[in-house]
């Protein structure tokens, strides 16, 4: 019977919510990165002025990796770290896919966009 197994039980789990709060705000930072580019080329391009197409083709990018972001918290909120981390790199994955997809999309149909 020693006294450091009850403190060491709510030691752990701070040290555990703290990595996860790392993980969360490190990958986060990252998923606004992706965010931060989508919306400035859409600035860009809307300073060219871009049709309705090309707003919904261009807004996509913006919205998507908000929402992979807060589906993969949701998901994850009570699993284990490591799955924590793979979801939340598998959905920092799907983000960049679809904002290089879209900016491939733009680059070569960019007359389709303009209005």
């Amino acid at each position: 019977m020693s006294e450091t197994t009850p403190a060491a039980a709510p030691t752990a789990s701070r040290l555990v919510s703290l990595v996860r709060g790392f993980v969360t705000g490190i990958l986060g930072l990252a998923y606004a990165f992706i965010i931060w580019n989508a919306t400035f080329y859409l600035i860009e391009m809307a300073q060219a002025g871009i049709s309705g197409y090309g707003w919904a083709v261009l807004v996509m990018p913006v919205i998507v990796p908000m929402i992979v972001f807060t589906v993969a918290l949701l998901l994850t909120r009570r699993r284990a770290l490591g799955v924590f981390i793979v979801v939340m790199l598998a959905g920092l994955g799907l983000s960049a896919v679809f904002w290089l997809d879209t900016l491939s999309y733009a680059l070569r149909n960019g007359a389709s966009l303009l209005s």
